[in-house]
Parts: C-alpha cells; sequence; structure tokens
C-alpha cells in the first residue's frame, strides 16, 4: 500500500470519528436531531411486522454474534496458514477495538446523552464481525460477496431497532465507529487489507469519476 493511500485511509478514519461525534451531538441535543431519530424509529416500528421485527432482533443481537465470532477466529487462523498476516490482524482487531470502543463510551457516557445506548455495543460487534469476515475471506469479496455482507449489515442494524433496543442514532453511531475503527486498521496495517476484488476496486473507482 502505498503512503498515498495509508493518508486516505487515515484521513476516511479520521471524517468517520468526526461524524460520530457530530451524529452524538446532533441528535441528542439538538430538535431537528431528536425529531429525525424518533421519526426514523417509527417508520421502523410501524413498517415492519411484530413477528418479523422480533425475528430480526433475536437474529441480530444473540444469533449473528455468535455465529461470527468463531467464523471470524477461523477465517484469521485460515489467513495465518496462508501467511496473510495482515489480513488476520485486521479481521480481528477491527470488532474487537470497536466493541472495546463502544463499551468504554457507553459506560463513561462520554458525550452526555442521558443513557447507556450510545452507541450499540451489539451493533458494533456485529457489524465489526461483518468487516472481519470480509477482510479475513480466503477470496477477494466480489460485487456478490458485498451486497451479502451488505445484507447482513442491514439485518444487524435494522435487528437492534425493532425490538426496542435502540434508537436509529445507535446503530448508525456503531457503523460510524466501525468504520473509523477499520479505516484506521488499514491505514496501520496496509497491504490488501480491504480484500476486494478487482470489480468491486473498479466500481468504487468510477463512482468517484467526475460525471
Amino acid at each position: 500500500m502505498s503512503h498515498r493511500d495509508r493518508l486516505r485511509w487515515a484521513g476516511l478514519a479520521a471524517a468517520a470519528a468526526v461524524a460520530f461525534v457530530l451524529l452524538a451531538m446532533v441528535s441528542t441535543r439538538t430538535g431537528i436531531g431528536i425529531a429525525i431519530d424518533d421519526t426514523v424509529r417509527g417508520w421502523i416500528l410501524n413498517w415492519i411486522p411484530a413477528p418479523l421485527r422480533q425475528g430480526l432482533d433475536r437474529l441480530a443481537r444473540p444469533l449473528v454474534i455468535f455465529v461470527l465470532i468463531p467464523v471470524v477466529l477461523v477465517l484469521a487462523l485460515l489467513a495465518v496458514v496462508r501467511g496473510a498476516w495482515g489480513r488476520a490482524v485486521a479481521a480481528l482487531v477491527v470488532p474487537a477495538a470497536t466493541t472495546a470502543l463502544a463499551l468504554e463510551l457507553r459506560v463513561r457516557d462520554v458525550f452526555a446523552t442521558g443513557g447507556d445506548a450510545f452507541p450499540s455495543n451489539h451493533a458494533a460487534v456485529g457489524l465489526g464481525l461483518l468487516v472481519g469476515v470480509g477482510i479475513a475471506w480466503p477470496r477477494a469479496v466480489t460485487r456478490r460477496g458485498l451486497l451479502a455482507l451488505t445484507a447482513a449489515a442491514l439485518v444487524v442494524g435494522l435487528g437492534n431497532i425493532t425490538w426496542y433496543a435502540h434508537q436509529p442514532r445507535d446503530v448508525l453511531g456503531s457503523a460510524l465507529l466501525v468504520l473509523s475503527v477499520a479505516a484506521a486498521t488499514f491505514a496501520v496495517v496496509g497491504g490488501d487489507s480491504p480484500n476486494l476484488a478487482a470489480d468491486v476496486r473498479a466500481l468504487g473507482a468510477s463512482s468517484r469519476r467526475p460525471a
């Protein structure tokens, strides 16, 4: 990984961290932020049937985490066997560091949100583990793989809201926290940690080109 690429990842990590702080402030201390958060939560609770909402909660909170933890550990071990130490380290650091940060922020109530729900630790663990799966997967992640990971991430996100466990801001905060930690990890570890196939990289590059 070039020095420029490392700087880009570091910049993304910083931007996500700033967005995380701004989200905490706006969604808890401004009228419009609180209103938007409550409105989004109302949409989710009103438009998704109760049995599906409860199923998403049970799937996203305990089940996904218990399934993904051993998957990430096995994939990281396989990466070590293949000599891909960078991927193995990144796959373990991202969920571990994200979980530790989320728990610390909640216990200390750093942003004085008046509760212990921001960010969602279940969402942080689940999303961090999904990133770990993508990093340590034996093959480069294709568009289909990226779509599958995105769908799983949506399940994790919605599942932490649908049965009254969290507000949308808590889950979005967790997502920004995972993004910041992952980008910082890529900046430090380098190599091919993002583990994206050529077609996915090309898709990202084309989306950044001016029209």
